[in-house]
């Protein structure tokens, strides 16, 4: 099991929404375009097989593979969980 951060700038609202949906598929979001996952290596490339199939030359998706040192590092503040869904208003033109 490996431990990924993933986090994108889609610049279309419909692949935001699309690109938002399939890494829910396989993590937790952590902010709006930001999600944490603990996944096989298999579902890593799988991953990123169906977001290139989604994503346009103006969009990126980012991939931060972290040892499970750093993962055990990580620090959250607060009671609040993010799970709120994408919209128009969150990506930056």
């Amino acid at each position: 099991m490996s431990h990924w951060l993933v986090l994108y700038d889609i610049r279309d609202a419909k692949r935001l929404r699309r690109v938002a949906k399939t890494i829910q598929n396989y993590g937790t979001r952590a902010q709006k375009s930001v999600f944490e996952l603990e996944v096989e290596a298999e579902q890593i490339s799988k991953l990123r097989k169906e977001i290139q199939k989604i994503i346009a030359d103006e969009d990126y998706v980012v991939y931060f593979n972290l040892c499970e040192a750093d993962w055990q590092k990580r620090e959250k503040y607060g009671k609040g969980r993010y799970d709120e869904e994408p919209n128009e208003e969150y990506y930056i033109y």
